[in-house]
């Protein structure tokens, strides 16, 4: 499995699919498909990346650009500790503080 099916290309509507390799731009697949993809999406997330790649991305990027919910679920989905989802989203959750809270001028 080298690329993306035909019945995902939709979530990336604004990208050349010719130009997307599943190695090079794993992160910019997952996030995309963990936080809008549909049943079917997920199902081939999970049978072309491991359980391991997607804790990884949910490590080093997910956190970031995930929502709550979506970091929960796929979090779970994944196995992480649920001591380690808690602080994640806590880490959210204060981000949003922070930006809720700003001052307008």
């Amino acid at each position: 499995m080298d690329e993306i099916p035909k019945n995902l290309h939709r979530f990336f509507w604004e990208y050349d699919l010719k130009t997307i390799r599943l190695d090079e731009h794993a992160h910019l697949i997952m996030w995309r498909l963990m936080e809008r993809g549909t049943w079917e999406a997920m199902l081939w997330l999970r049978k072309t990346f491991s359980n391991q790649q997607l804790a990884e991305f949910l490590q080093k990027k997910g956190k970031k650009v995930l929502s709550a919910r979506e970091l929960n679920y796929w979090a779970l989905i994944c196995g992480v500790p649920e001591e380690t989802r808690n602080d994640w989203l806590k880490q959210i959750r204060k981000g949003k503080n922070l930006w809720n809270n700003r001052s307008a001028h």
